[in-house]
């Protein structure tokens, strides 16, 4: 099935009932539609194999082991954002590399939540929190405002709103949101293309659909 297709189906059942890795993946094979279409969710099932079943031993088999790193030197690549990419190349940003943790974490039993922080994204397990951007260190929920500041270094009041978790139709979107800044900047009109046909399956982003057509002048 087209990735982009299938996309759309999904983001019309109930967000909670959605297999993250299953939505998260077809991003990326959207706009690398030759990449192998199991590989992402081959590789999660062999790391979840070397797990112990903790949220301890699964940060530290993903990313205290170095398997899974933050590209620092070059956040905005739009690599960083194809599931497929970042289990291939071991390189991520926040939310890819959190997927990655939400993902292994199902596969052995453990429920662990993405956290949208403005900003910045990390995840959550059994009340203790965890960076997986920052080589998967754990923050005590007491610091966790202290983390995020010391990230981002933002001044504005912490809502503790921003803890609830996200739902993989959410996270998907967010996904969207930053591919979106890097195409845009970059005018990467056949990248914009793949992107608008992403973002029209929301129905909430119906009022941006004017901008797709801007997007679009060069294509015909």
């Amino acid at each position: 099935m087209d990735p982009t297709a299938r996309f759309a189906e999904l983001v019309a059942q109930p967000s909670w009932e959605v297999r993250l890795d299953e939505m998260a993946n077809l991003i990326g094979l959207a706009f690398e539609p030759s990449a192998h279409p199991t590989a992402v969710g081959e590789w999660l099932d062999a790391v979840a194999g070397e797990c112990e079943g903790t949220f301890d031993s699964v940060l530290g088999v993903l990313f205290r082991s170095g398997r899974l790193t933050g590209n620092r030197t070059d956040y905005g690549d739009p690599l960083n954002s194809y599931l497929h990419r970042v289990v291939e190349r071991g390189l991520g940003i926040p939310i890819t590399l959190s997927v990655c943790a939400m993902e292994v974490g199902r596969r052995v039993g453990l429920e662990v939540h993405g956290i949208g922080l403005p900003g910045h994204f990390v995840v959550e397990c059994g009340g203790t929190y965890a960076d997986p951007f920052h080589g998967g260190v754990v923050v005590d929920p007491a610091h966790l405002e202290e983390h995020w500041r010391g990230i981002i270094g933002s001044r504005a009041p912490f809502d503790r709103r921003m803890t609830r978790p996200v739902p993989p139709r959410a996270v998907a979107m967010r996904m969207l949101n930053n591919l979106k800044s890097v195409f845009v900047s970059a005018d990467d009109t056949a990248a914009l293309r793949v992107l608008a046909t992403l973002r029209s399956a929301y129905p909430e982003l119906r009022a941006e659909r004017p901008e797709y057509l801007r997007w679009m002048h060069r294509w015909n």
